[in-house]
């Protein structure tokens, strides 16, 4: 009687463990949160090297748009 108390624990031990696992690679596997230039976000043009960035990625200086990495790519 002991053995079948065993296995029915065991059985159900596997199952929980498996169902676990099975959650976790399937939330593991899903798509990250949308960028936010995949939400329309503002493309601009780089008034020094011409490049069209993100709005997110430029800044202004001098009254003109430009790259915030620099030195720019002109």
């Amino acid at each position: 009687m002991a053995r079948i108390f065993f296995l029915i624990a065991l059985v159900v031990v596997l199952y929980i463990v498996i169902k676990r696992f099975a959650a976790y690679v399937d939330n593991s596997q899903q798509p990250s949160k949308p960028s936010p230039q995949a939400k329309g976000e503002n493309i601009v043009q780089c008034a020094l090297c011409g490049t069209h960035i993100p709005e997110s990625e430029s800044m202004q200086q001098e009254a003109k748009t430009v790259c915030k990495q620099q030195p720019c790519k002109h």
